[in-house]
């Protein structure tokens, strides 16, 4: 996989021994060097749920300057939900601070915030737009409005997102659900885009995306069937741009926690009801885990990308059981080459291959207005688009895995179903065209 950049070395400066001599000779016998000062790591920190006021014990713990002159204080973290609660904080601590902070009794638990980040993206195809084709609706869904590129995004015909007859091209209407997508932030003034909200909670300043995978991920989801540009699996569907990767592509276990406390809180004033987090990480963190859980209990459906190492290994948050895991496909209906895979964990198969969408307005990494992407990052929002319009159809319905289940059954075995991926390709046309029942499966499947 093609990396979009690389590291600047850091160059070191190399004593040399005469030098060494001179310096260890002109110390005074018997007078003491200056102790190096302890290096400060970054932190996660996990309250009792006794605890009824975790902003003032984050305080207290965190006094004094972190080393950028800043304060040492990042996340604090407040969120219930049916019972269940994840307090805390995210601080800058060195080995000696972070060991007083264990011995208080308010503590519950301590681990690195280690970094989570994007998958790699796959260098796609170059874009060629095609030409523009309108049609009118008959039976469910919409009037497509002649977006110009929908002819180049094959991935939403082969889930049926995209519905022909005599009439010409029919497609979803938004779905009744909103979405959440934490990543990079979302270009809010994309033409083909349509941001209701946005949270960030990255080191970037600002909640938009400098980067352009956020906004790729976002398009593949919501764009607009407005005659202009490309089309989403849920066309104008509310999507929310929570930020928790910076500009770079990566970003801090609390961030990401932060932001999915920010999803459980808000899931039902805005009516968010599945949440997209096409990122990954190999370190399995339980203050991750339990933020994950938290935005199950409230609502949401957490969809994640199983990674792009084309190996078995877990990635997380897809790999815990609370989320939807999405492997890969190519074109062929065959699991893509770059795709994490296997049946135990890997939940559900979706096109990750030359998928074309948004990308900001602005020059980017990966380019600017529309592109071509590949990647299980690519595949895991059409499955949240899916999921959204399940929902609002009345097919799915219940708890996150009541969800997995639905789209399971509804989905096509392709090659790789049961081995791969446990259920096969996820399938959404009858969830848009009006239809009482979807076909069941041609093959046994177990349950979620």
């Amino acid at each position: 996989m093609r990396r979009l950049g690389k590291i600047p070395l850091r160059n070191g400066l190399v004593a040399c021994a005469a030098l060494s001599a001179l310096t260890a000779a002109a110390v005074v016998p018997g007078s003491a060097q200056a102790a190096e000062p302890a290096p400060a790591q970054r932190w996660i920190v996990q309250l009792k749920d006794t605890v009824t006021d975790p902003g003032k014990v984050a305080v207290e713990h965190a006094k004094g300057q972190a080393s950028d002159g800043g304060s040492r204080l990042r996340h604090v973290f407040d969120a219930a939900v049916d019972g269940a609660a994840l307090k805390g904080y995210a601080l800058e601590a060195t080995a000696d601070q972070i060991e007083a902070i264990r011995a208080d009794p308010q503590v519950a638990s301590v681990e690195p915030d280690h970094t989570v980040s994007l998958p790699e993206p796959v260098a796609g195809s170059s874009l060629q737009a095609p030409r523009q084709r309108t049609g009118q609706p008959d039976a469910g869904g919409v009037a497509y409005k002649g977006d110009p590129l929908l002819a180049g995004q094959w991935g939403l015909f082969r889930i049926g997102a995209v519905a022909g007859s005599e009439h010409g091209f029919r497609v979803p209407a938004a779905a009744r659900v909103g979405v959440a997508v934490l990543d990079t932030g979302v270009d809010a003034g994309h033409p083909d885009l349509l941001v209701a909200g946005n949270a960030n909670f990255s080191t970037s300043p600002g909640a938009n995306d400098l980067h352009g995978h956020g906004t790729h991920v976002a398009g593949i989801i919501q764009a607009l069937n407005n005659g202009i540009g490309a089309e989403g699996t849920a066309p104008g569907t509310r999507l929310w741009n929570v930020k928790v990767l910076g500009d770079s592509g990566s970003g801090l276990f609390s961030d990401l926690i932060a932001g999915l406390n920010w999803v459980a809180q808000n899931a039902k004033a805005k009516n968010i009801r599945v949440a997209n987090l096409s990122l990954g990480t190999s370190v399995d963190s339980p203050l991750v885990h339990q933020a994950v859980r938290l935005a199950t209990q409230a609502g949401v459906a957490v969809v994640a990308s199983a990674g792009n190492a084309g190996t078995t290994a877990l990635n997380y948050p897809a790999a815990y059981p609370e989320a939807i895991s999405v492997a890969a496909t190519t074109v062929f209906d065959q699991r893509a080459p770059f795709s994490n895979y296997g049946a135990s964990w890997v939940d559900i198969a979706a096109p990750g291959t030359d998928i074309l969408s948004t990308l900001p307005t602005r020059a980017t990494p990966l380019g600017e207005d529309y592109g071509f992407l590949s990647g299980t990052s690519m595949a895991a929002p059409f499955v949240t688009g899916s999921a959204a319009l399940c929902l609002t159809s009345g097919h799915c319905k219940g708890s996150a895995r009541d969800i997995l289940r639905t789209l399971g059954r509804d989905a096509r075995p392709v090659a790789g179903t049961g081995s791969d991926y446990r259920y096969g390709l996820v399938q959404v046309g009858c969830y848009w065209q009006h239809a009482p029942q979807c076909s069941p499966r041609s093959v046994e499947h177990d349950a979620a």
